[in-house]
C-alpha cells in the first residue's frame, strides 16, 4: 500500500492536469539566465515593466521554470531552485542534460518517452498521443501541447520528431524498456 500524502507530497501529475505552458526551451532558457543575473530572483512584475512586457507575457515562462523545478514562484517573485541555478549556468550539453532530467517529471514528455521506450521499433505515430490530449483539450490545445512537447523532447534529446511522418522516434541515449 501507498503511504499516505502528507502536506509536503506533491500532486500527481496527469496528461489532463498539467498543461505544457506555451514556452519555448529558448524562452525559458533566457528567463532563467536573467534570473541568475539578478542574484537568482525577481519581482514578475518589475521584470516586465524593465522588458516593456505585460505580465502575461512572461507568465507561461514562469510556469514552465516551476513546473520543470528550475524556478519557485512565490508572492509576485520568482526565484531559481538550485537545480535552476545550474541550468542556467550550464553549458549547451550539461544544459540539454539537466532539461531532459525535468522534463521526464512532466506528464506528456514522460508519456512520450516511456511509450517510445516500449514501442518494438522505438518509433510511435504523433496521432496516438494527440488522441491521448484530445480527451482533456481543444483541438488548438492539442496543437500547441504537441508543439511544446516536441521543442523541448528534442532540446533535451529524449526524441526525435519527424514531420513528414508525423512520429516520434525514440532518441538514441534513452535506454530501451526491457
Amino acid at each position: 500500500t501507498a503511504a499516505p500524502a502528507g502536506p509536503a507530497a506533491e500532486p500527481r501529475r496527469t496528461l489532463a492536469g498539467t498543461p505544457l505552458p506555451p514556452a519555448s526551451v529558448d524562452g525559458l532558457s533566457g528567463l532563467a539566465e536573467i534570473l541568475l543575473q539578478h542574484d537568482g530572483r525577481l519581482d514578475i512584475a518589475e521584470l516586465a515593466d524593465e522588458l516593456a512586457l505585460e505580465i502575461d507575457d512572461l507568465l507561461p515562462l514562469v510556469d514552465a521554470l516551476d513546473l520543470l523545478g528550475f524556478g519557485e514562484v512565490d508572492g509576485g517573485g520568482i526565484a531559481l531552485t538550485a537545480a535552476g541555478r545550474r541550468y542556467s549556468g550550464a553549458d549547451v550539453q550539461e544544459s540539454k542534460t539537466l532539461f531532459a532530467e525535468a522534463a521526464l517529471r512532466v506528464p506528456l514528455v514522460a508519456a512520450i518517452t516511456t511509450s517510445l521506450a516500449k514501442a518494438a521499433d522505438r518509433t510511435l505515430r504523433a496521432g496516438f498521443f494527440r488522441d491521448l490530449l484530445a480527451h482533456h483539450y481543444t483541438s488548438e490545445q492539442v496543437t500547441e501541447q504537441m508543439e511544446i512537447a516536441i521543442d523541448w523532447g528534442r532540446y533535451a534529446e529524449l526524441y526525435a520528431y519527424d514531420a513528414d511522418h508525423t512520429e516520434f522516434r525514440l532518441g538514441p541515449d534513452v535506454p530501451a524498456a526491457g
